[in-house]
């Protein structure tokens, strides 16, 4: 019995176990039913289709915000709950099902009896009997609140990446680890010329089969295997004939794929590259030019300098590039000036100019300057081709010399014959003011022998012009007043069976240019005039002012339009057959007997004339005559020469200074020495500079001022000075010359001496110039 009570007891106790453990169980279900509910805001429902009573689970009522202890609702009043077409859907749903046991699955709005509206997911069942019958309806219902926020979070995300993405200028798309198209934007499917719908979940090999023997399979296929980033720089795609610069980034669905076409960018830098290498190969060529080339900006920086400009300035490149032009090459900087305000007007000046080289020397150089103009016309740029043309200017000169003492020496009869005429009536009124007679003028016997000693000087100061060939500074010029003087020259030289007819109006528009030169050309071609006329006849000079328009410039050879001065030299003589007149230009050409002539007259006539910016015109018959014209461009803007002062006051008078006047010419030492003290000074001579050494250390009162000639034997003017000087650092030098070009001057000025007197000189300028000298001295006044 024990045993068997024991045994009894022992069962009784493991069926109280086993139900005990049962209903924990069932406890530990519900409780874990309901937190899952909690959790997923998920309750239960269920409808008996007998009576139509209702069952919610607490989780459905604390969804819908309903008192479990004020009970379920009915089910007219739960289905009220939801508005509008939401209420007709879960109505219909729940009467098939209840009818007809059709489940559903909707989501719907409905509203807690708290007010709010919600969004729900209602799912329903049949609840069947054991026959497979109706009786009811079971369900769940689901708060999908949270779950609605999170898609549409989800949702705006995705919505902004692919904004995003859409408005990146790359191409993008992505692939899945099975190589499929899951996003291609629209840059994507422009440049791979697809339609993004057609592309997506379609495998990239598959649509392009022409890629898979290319790099960019090597490279996607790398990526996905160690995900690595991979750039690939340039890839061309033959099927789609376009270059792509690609990005590849790998992640844990696949690949994403930056890419776009750089098609155009790469032809656009491979033609700069090759225009690069074409300048490059112009700027090597432009380095074996002879030709300086510079270029510079337009305010006058430069920017290029070639291997020419290195050997004639003496600059290299890299010390020339960046620097300012005119502080680099000019002294005259107006001359710079003025061609670069041409050339920003016109495009494009010649013309001649004097540089600066880094040794210090002056080069000449034929510069042809061209405006640049970029984008929009505005100057970019200007670009000067600088010929070396300082050895050709010296050969010219020496030409010019040699032509100038060829129409000398045509002249030197005329000359001689015209000293004879200035000379006779100086002698005559000499002799005439020594006699006793009382019936003589002698004030205009004196008034005739300074007007023909005047006329004289005249004479040798024009023929010294000619014959030193010195060309000075372009400057304003009166053509007029040249013309007239060549005029002059005509009547006293000329043979007086050649008439002459001047026709020179009042006013001339100046122009501005070398007046030796320009005289030179009109005497060269007057002396042909004389010499076409061996028995006599006409010679017409005449200047007038002419505009050139574009017509006549456009058929005109050497011609530009503008404002033109005209001199015109014609003669009636013996004229030139057709083929003697097409040479009559050439060098060394002449109809003239062996040792005559040279030849270079009328060709250095045009180098001088187009120097200017002129052309000549030449028309001829035989038998008829000939007519030159030379056209010179007017400078509208120029000032007239200005006119000399007025000689009308007395001349300044001295006060008692020494002056030591130092003359190999008794005869001038003589006059020049009477002049002085009839005008207030006290005066000191000396025949040679050794001589006046010797009276300038005897003077213990101190000399105020030295006239010395230039040149004289024993000592000549320059050694004479420096000597002086060493005596007296303070004394005050004139110096006098009768040849206004030679060396001694020079020397004379580089010593300091800054005041010159051309002999012959007059009293009015003697005491001028020494007033000018001895009037910085306050004690000499």
């Amino acid at each position: 019995m024990t045993e068997a009570g024991a045994g009894d007891h022992d069962g009784a106790s493991g069926d109280h176990a086993d139900s005990s453990a049962e209903r924990l169980g069932i406890e530990r279900g519900d409780v874990l039913r309901r937190l899952a509910g909690r959790l997923a805001r998920v309750g239960g429902w269920a409808v008996d289709g007998s009576d139509g009573s209702v069952y919610w689970s607490d989780e459905l009522h604390e969804m819908l915000e309903s008192p479990i202890d004020q009970g379920v609702p009915p089910i007219e009043a739960t289905i009220a709950r939801y508005p509008g077409a939401h209420r007709e859907k879960i109505s219909a749903a729940l009467d098939r099902c209840l009818s007809e046991g059709v489940p559903f699955d909707l989501e719907l709005e409905v509203e807690t009896y708290g007010g709010r509206r919600i969004p729900a997911r209602i799912m329903g069942e049949a609840d069947r009997d054991s026959n497979g019958e109706v009786r009811g309806a079971v369900g769940a219902f689901q708060d999908i609140s949270d779950l609605r926020m999170a898609t549409q979070e989800a949702q705006d995300a995705a919505r902004r990446l692919g904004a995003t993405l859409e408005s990146m200028t790359d191409a993008v798309y992505m692939l899945d680890r099975d190589w499929r198209f899951t996003y291609v934007n629209s840059n994507a499917a422009q440049l791979l010329r697809r339609e993004a719908r057609e592309l997506i979940g379609r495998g990239i090999w598959e649509e392009f089969p022409g890629a898979v023997d290319s790099a960019i399979y090597d490279v996607y296929a790398a990526s996905m295997a160690d995900r690595h980033t991979r750039h690939l720089d340039e890839f061309y795609f033959a099927p789609l004939g376009a270059w792509f610069q690609v990005d590849v980034y790998p992640a844990d669905q696949g690949l994403a794929v930056y890419f776009r076409d750089i098609t155009d960018a790469r032809t656009a830098r491979l033609e700069l590259e090759e225009r690069e290498a074409a300048l490059q190969r112009q700027a090597d060529l432009l380095d074996q030019a002879q030709d300086a080339i510079i270029v510079r900006d337009p305010e006058g920086r430069i920017t290029y300098w070639n291997r020419s400009a290195e050997r004639i300035y003496g600059w290299f490149a890299e010390e020339a590039i960046g620097a300012d032009v005119r502080s680099l090459l000019y002294e005259d900087r107006m001359a710079f000036d003025v061609a670069h305000e041409t050339v920003l007007r016109a495009g494009r000046w010649v013309g001649e100019l004097r540089h600066r080289t880094r040794r210090g020397d002056v080069v000449e150089v034929a510069a042809r300057w061209t405006l640049v103009r970029g984008q929009g016309g505005a100057p970019e740029a200007i670009m000067a081709i600088n010929t070396d043309i300082t050895d050709r200017k010296r050969v010219e000169q020496q030409l010019l010399r040699a032509q100038r003492m060829e129409s000398i020496g045509t002249l030197a009869g005329g000359v001689a014959h015209d000293l004879n005429n200035v000379l006779a009536p100086i002698l005559l009124a000499g002799e005439l003011l020594q006699s006793d007679s009382a019936t003589i003028d002698r004030s205009s016997l004196v008034e005739t022998i300074v007007t023909s000693a005047r006329r004289g000087a005249d004479l040798v100061s024009q023929v010294l012009s000619f014959a030193r060939g010195v060309e000075g500074e372009r400057r304003p010029v009166d053509v007029g007043a040249l013309v007239a003087d060549i005029g002059a020259i005509v009547r006293d030289t000329f043979p007086k069976n050649i008439a002459l007819s001047l026709e020179v109006p009042a006013t001339l528009t100046p122009i501005v240019g070398d007046s030796t030169q320009i005289q030179q050309v009109l005497l060269n071609l007057v002396v042909n005039a004389r010499d076409a006329m061996p028995s006599g006849g006409h010679l017409r000079l005449a200047a007038s002012q002419v505009l050139i328009d574009d017509q006549y410039a456009a058929t005109t050879p050497g011609s530009k339009p503008g404002t033109y001065l005209l001199v015109e030299v014609e003669d009636d003589g013996e004229g030139m057959a057709p083929d003697v007149r097409d040479r009559a230009f050439e060098p060394f050409f002449t109809t003239k007997a062996h040792g005559v002539g040279t030849g270079l007259g009328l060709s250095t006539a045009v180098a001088i004339i187009e120097s200017h910016g002129g052309f000549l015109h030449v028309y001829s018959e035989l038998d008829r005559g000939t007519r030159f014209r030379v056209y010179l461009p007017c400078d509208l803007d120029v000032q007239e020469p200005q006119a000399p002062a007025s000689t009308a006051a007395d001349p300044p008078r001295g006060s008692g200074q020494t002056v030591l006047v130092v003359e190999d010419e008794a005869a001038i030492r003589a006059m020049t020495r009477q002049t002085l003290e009839t005008y207030g000074y006290r005066v000191l001579e000396a025949a040679n500079g050794a001589e006046a050494v010797a009276v300038f250390a005897r003077e213990v009162d101190g000399v105020h001022a030295v006239l010395t000639d230039m040149m004289m034997p024993v000592m000549d003017g320059p050694a004479t000075i420096l000597a002086l000087q060493a005596l007296d650092p303070e004394v005050r030098f004139i110096g006098a010359s009768g040849l206004h070009g030679n060396g001694k001057v020079a020397q004379a000025a580089a010593a300091g001496v800054e005041h010159f007197l051309p002999k012959p000189y007059e009293t009015r300028r003697l005491l001028e110039v020494l007033a000018a000298v001895l009037g910085g001295d306050p004690s000499e006044g």
